[in-house]
């Protein structure tokens, strides 16, 4: 597993694991990351049902503070020749986290193809740090490296504002070397996807995720990903999103989607909340 921190460990009842999370998968703001959510409860129901995520989906019910232990439990609702559906839920003393739904499983198909292009950006080490999470505080600015590939700085937003175009890409590397990619992984990197919404707003917003769906494509070997987000629309507060997930050598990982509450950065700075859930 490329992020070891979503190692999990078998409960004492069926179908229950546990998992403490590492400060490196929590925000500034001391709560645990959406996408390290469902990347534990993909890594649960990948373990449990002993096949690859197709699909997977959830839904944010409440923040989890710190490293407490949390429960996670997986129910398999259909298993079928070539397709599972599973439900995971992970709690902390009782307390639902988040709700996840999955779909695994694997066939053989004559026709394969990719119908989306990456975006034509430098490779990593041309591009200049993206200076939003500060490492050297214990939290996920110490797992996670950011470059800005297309797009712009935070501080260039402010100062001049205008909206973008809906496109914006970081490159980000959680590893060291060329690792194979899980769907864990990708569900992680993935949840930086509203972090477009400043470069398309004009102004400085992100957004904490109401929820977030993966589709899982090609896990292969790589150093970097390429996160590259399309914002879709903002509206009555909230805002809506995607983002193709590439590996250097241009294969397609996987592709995310989700809504957001949107918040003001000067608003996340007052409240402690971060702007990535």
């Amino acid at each position: 597993m490329a992020i070891a921190q979503f190692e999990l460990r078998s409960g004492a009842v069926d179908g229950r694991l546990a998992w403490q999370p590492s400060r490196l998968l929590l925000t500034p703001a001391d709560t645990l990351q959406g996408g390290a959510g469902l990347g534990a409860a993909t890594a649960a129901m990948e373990l449990v049902t002993g096949l690859p995520t197709i699909w997977a989906t959830a839904q944010y019910l409440s923040f989890a503070s710190g490293t407490d232990p949390i429960d996670i439990d997986v129910t398999i609702e259909v298993a079928g020749h070539n397709t599972t559906q599973a439900r995971c839920v992970l709690s902390r003393s009782g307390r639902e986290i988040l709700t996840a739904y999955s779909a695994l499983g694997r066939r053989e198909f004559e026709c394969e193809g990719v119908w989306c292009s990456r975006p034509d950006v430098p490779p990593p080490d041309r591009c200049e740090r993206y200076r939003f999470f500060e490492s050297g505080r214990g939290h996920l600015g110490d797992l996670a490296e950011f470059r800005l590939a297309l797009g712009r700085q935070l501080d260039e937003i402010e100062t001049n504002g205008g909206r973008g175009d809906g496109s914006f890409a970081l490159w980000i590397r959680c590893w060291t070397g060329r690792q194979v990619t899980t769907v864990a992984d990708l569900s992680f990197i993935g949840d930086f996807m509203p972090l477009g919404f400043a470069d398309a707003s004009g102004k400085p917003y992100a957004g904490n995720s109401l929820d977030n769906t993966i589709r899982v494509g090609d896990l292969v070997e790589t150093e970097w990903v390429l996160l590259s987000v399309h914002v879709q629309q903002m509206i009555n507060g909230f805002g809506y999103g995607r983002a193709e997930l590439w590996a250097e050598d241009g294969t397609l990982l996987g592709a995310v989607s989700q809504s957001a509450v949107l918040r003001q950065h000067s608003r996340i700075r007052e409240t402690g909340r971060p702007s990535i859930s």
